[in-house]
């Protein structure tokens, strides 16, 4: 006995001898495959338009068309079932990222950040996640996250560095300085000269262009290529001059450059890469005016040349040990010679 479509109907129909009707129902309760079979066939019979009409079409045929279908629809659900999930998985990601961007929009997201120092007498170079690069200068101190987000490129400088920027139109570069100033571009080179200790704060542009403005922005100037700006921490006062890049920037190359550089500045510099106390004697002193370049001599060398060119000498006085172990500065007394 064969069991197909047409025998399925047969059945249905009650077309079967009786006996093989018994014996069929028992086979359908035996088997859950085979009476999934038989509930499928029932519908598409039972739900045919004209019930009537069953005698006189070829049913078998029918069944078969209707079977292509009912498969053809099932590999159409499976198909976008499928794509259904597969587009669910390569979604998930971006709708994760999304939701994470809409839902901390106007947050602070905290992000790690960096500090590089660079220790006295050294010149320390480094690279931002930018591409920028920047020169740190003895005793310089500079903070920067670990990654910029939301369109800001912002870093923290204390003391001088020579920086290098990378190109960016949409994204403003800025260097913060201490709460006193801002000094912003979108690509270009330019030094900055700000120590705590300095009364003042010095920004020279090399290339480029550079806004320089304070935090509450009631100071806001633009400077051109090969000029320098001072900017007084006491009196706020603004002063823009043509500048000696040579005398700003040398240091990059480890060159300290003097051109009628006065004594106190000349010995601010040189306490500051060289990490002793100079104290000059006498106010007589400060109106001596230098120039000179200074690469590899250690300061005993130029301390020695200064002699040479002025009426002055000097004391070295070295470092002592203290109760608590630490040592302290070298001090260097300059006097006039009498």
């Amino acid at each position: 006995m064969t069991i197909d479509a047409k025998y399925i109907i047969a059945f249905l129909e009650k077309q079967l001898p009786e006996n093989e009707q018994l014996l069929f129902e028992q086979q359908i309760e035996a088997s859950e495959e085979l009476q999934k079979e038989v509930d499928d066939i029932a519908f598409i019979w039972k739900t045919s338009s004209d019930l009537k009409m069953h005698n006189k079409v070829d049913t078998a045929k029918n069944w078969d068309k209707i079977s292509k279908r009912i498969r053809k629809d099932q590999y159409k659900k499976r198909f976008l079932y499928f794509t259904r999930n597969a587009a669910a998985i390569l979604l998930l990601p971006i709708l994760l990222f999304t939701a994470f961007l809409y839902f901390n929009s106007g947050k602070n997201i905290s992000v790690p950040e960096i500090q590089i120092f660079s220790a006295y007498g050294t010149i320390t170079k480094t690279t931002l996640p930018d591409g920028t690069e920047v020169w740190l200068n003895s005793g310089s101190k500079l903070t920067y996250p670990q990654v910029f987000t939301g369109g800001k490129r912002t870093v923290y400088l204390t003391g001088e560095a020579y920086f290098k920027v990378i190109s960016d139109k949409s994204d403003r570069f800025d260097v913060v300085l201490a709460n006193e100033l801002v000094v912003s571009a979108y690509g270009t080179e330019f030094n900055i000269n700000a120590y705590h200790e300095d009364s003042s704060i010095g920004v020279t542009l090399v290339k480029g262009n550079v806004e320089v403005k304070n935090i509450d922005n009631s100071i806001n100037k633009n400077i051109t290529p090969g000029q320098y700006l001072a900017y007084g921490k006491g009196d706020r006062s603004i002063r823009i001059e043509n500048a000696h890049l040579a005398v700003k920037t040398g240091w990059i190359e480890g060159k300290m450059v003097f051109r009628r550089a006065s004594m106190t500045e000349v010995v601010q510099r040189l306490a500051r890469h060289f990490n002793v106390d100079i104290r000059l004697d006498s106010r007589d002193l400060y109106d001596y005016e230098y120039s000179a370049t200074f690469t590899t001599e250690t300061l005993n060398e130029i301390l020695a040349l200064l002699e040479k060119t002025a009426p002055i000498r000097y004391q070295m006085i070295e470092p002592k040990q203290s109760d608590d172990k630490n040592f302290s500065k070298r001090i260097v007394i300059i006097s006039l010679k009498k």
